[in-house]
């Protein structure tokens, strides 16, 4: 059995307040740089055998602090990515309007991922992990919608649309799943990072 503790990055900066999504930058506020540094303290006594996170900056830097404390290197997987999304850019304003729906067809048609699109990568990648390391402890650091795109499915449940994601995964948070080696789930958890 493979333990995956599925985190979300940590608070970031974002001083003109907008939906970065894949945008370059947006590193960790000096509040989540804190909160990477319990992460790593909390995951310390676990034999952690492997750190992996998306190429974003927030994501690099959580799993940084964690491999840290693992004498590790981060792992860096394109497909831990944020959503693809047009509405990247968009001010928070705009995107509280629209109540964060990034899966209307308006947006998919303009190239857009589907939340099954954000599914699959994810479900590709943590599977392949499993296979490279059964029976170990390994750490994903990812962004929200992906994390809850998989314990949404991990659980059993549908993924019609993203109101059926709450409550939403906070930052420096997540998961444990615990998967054989068949790639069968055996449990979801929550990751209380306190």
């Amino acid at each position: 059995m493979t333990t995956i503790y599925l985190i979300r990055h940590a608070a970031y900066e974002n001083p003109l307040n907008i939906f970065h999504g894949r945008l370059p930058g947006f590193p960790l506020s000096p509040k989540g740089l804190e909160q990477a540094k319990r992460l790593g303290e909390s995951l310390s006594t676990f034999p952690i055998a492997a750190v992996y996170a998306s190429p974003l900056t927030r994501t690099y830097q959580t799993a940084q602090a964690i491999a840290n404390v693992h004498h590790l290197t981060v792992q860096i997987d394109d497909r831990l990515m944020d959503l693809d999304t047009p509405l990247q850019g968009k001010p928070v304003a705009y995107m509280e309007s629209i109540h964060w729906s990034f899966y209307r067809r308006e947006f998919i048609k303009q190239g857009g991922e589907k939340l099954s699109e954000v599914f699959l990568r994810m479900d590709t990648s943590i599977r392949k992990k499993v296979a490279t390391h059964p029976a170990q402890h390994i750490v994903i650091v990812s962004h929200g919608d992906p994390i809850m795109a998989i314990k949404i499915k991990y659980l059993g449940g549908q993924l019609r649309s993203r109101k059926n994601m709450y409550p939403y995964v906070s930052v420096a948070d997540g998961y444990i799943i615990r998967m054989d080696t068949e790639g069968k789930v055996l449990s979801v958890s929550d990751f209380l990072n306190t």
